[in-house]
């Protein structure tokens, strides 16, 4: 595959970017993948789009990981990931490879993200809560599905053909609403710092 092919701050809906790949533990590398997600019915929004060279009206892209070892996605992507890959170099999260591959295609399938939403946290969305659950607005009041928090995962997948991404997203109760039960916070030390998927989707 051919790299700098495209940008994160380019990236139109439908589009999937592999940004980059990280060295992790056990000499396994972390894929990083991009996508501006929006629903298939959402209206446009004037003030966003007469202010799309404001970054603060910008939408953002969602995130996701794949782990995989060097060998894999050397045959996967086309790309040199081994250890004597130049273009490897220590960044402020590690050993790094920029990529920018628009488009990803693996055997086949299209990769792209899909959004997964949930009341079950994961041991890092539980510690923290407060930034993790799905709100109104960066500031705004948590958004909650049958009195219970939601959060909003990404994971990793491949389609075929015209086949299109299954997102799961959870009906929000109406505003006011009182909370019924909530999310028991816990003191694990078990920090997450990114979402990451073992999986494809294929």
């Amino acid at each position: 595959m051919e790299t700098n092919t495209g940008t994160v701050e380019t990236l139109k809906n439908g589009e999937c970017l592999l940004v980059d790949a990280r060295v992790v533990a056990n000499d396994k590398i972390s894929l990083q993948f991009a996508e501006v997600i929006r629903p298939a019915n959402e209206q446009m929004s004037l003030l966003a789009y007469s202010n799309r060279y404001d970054d603060s009206f910008s939408t953002k892209a969602r995130r996701s990981w794949l782990i995989t070892d060097r060998q894999a996605a050397t045959e996967d992507y086309g790309i040199d990931f081994s250890e004597i890959n130049e273009n490897w170099y220590e960044g402020p999260k590690g050993t790094m490879l920029d990529l920018n591959i628009l488009n990803p295609v693996l055997n086949g399938y299209k990769v792209r993200l899909a959004i997964k939403e949930t009341t079950e946290p994961t041991a890092y969305q539980q510690a923290n809560l407060e930034t993790s659950a799905k709100r109104r607005g960066k500031n705004g009041d948590h958004i909650l599905h049958n009195g219970q928090y939601i959060f909003s995962n990404v994971i990793v997948v491949g389609i075929k053909g015209d086949q299109e991404v299954e997102h799961t997203r959870l009906e929000a109760d109406p505003v006011g609403v009182v909370q019924e039960s909530q999310v028991e916070l816990t003191t694990s030390n078990e920090m997450v710092g990114e979402l990451q998927s073992n999986e494809i989707g294929l």
